[in-house]
């Protein structure tokens, strides 16, 4: 993505454009990692989704390691209003 200088989108302004920066891009990533995130910015969206699926393939299964006694306890507590809210709803289906 390009913008012109002071924030005006490329076409709109005949001053210098610049890219635009993605500030997340700079997070503990190599320069080879930026590079192949910014020539995906640029791909169509069938390619930029074909290659989102290999790569997740390629990633997975990922392991996040074990819960937490308070994500079991979360997820457990979210689970029994989710069944509850529907038993409340299940008398007007």
């Amino acid at each position: 993505m390009w913008m012109a200088e002071g924030g005006a989108k490329a076409g709109h302004t005949s001053g210098p454009q610049t890219p635009v920066k993605f500030p997340c891009y700079d997070l503990g990533m190599s320069a080879e990692t930026r590079t192949l995130l910014e020539a995906f910015d640029h791909l169509p969206a069938e390619e930029k989704r074909a290659f989102a699926h290999e790569i997740l393939r390629r990633s997975l299964p990922f392991d996040s390691g074990p819960l937490t006694d308070e994500e079991i306890e979360g997820g457990s507590r979210a689970l029994f209003r989710s069944l509850d809210e529907e038993d409340g709803d299940s008398a007007t289906r």
